[in-house]
């Protein structure tokens, strides 16, 4: 990655060089967490809730659903979010 930024091609980053590569890397990196910081706090327990309520009227799985507390199933929906996205990380 940083071979790319090396303008004169010397091996070494310069000052400006060096600066450019840290501007790019950290608007990535910044764009990266706050989608992730977006999915784990606002995402996953909106779904946790709408999974809740899809799964009370489920015959048999209904009535175990419904006497979880909502702050437990939507801690343990959005604990399994975060998981699954510490899974995937390394993928691209």
């Amino acid at each position: 990655m940083m071979e790319e930024y090396d303008v004169n091609l010397d091996g070494l980053l310069d000052r400006e060089e060096f600066a450019e590569f840290i501007r790019k890397l950290t608007a990535d990196s910044l764009c990266s967490i706050s989608v992730k910081l977006l999915i784990t706090l606002v995402a996953a327990p909106a779904l946790a809730m709408a999974t809740k309520r899809a799964t009370e009227g489920v015959p048999g799985v209904g009535k175990v659903v419904r006497k979880v507390p909502n702050a437990l199933y939507a801690s343990a929906i959005t604990l399994g979010v975060v998981l699954l996205q510490r899974s995937t990380e390394g993928v691209e």
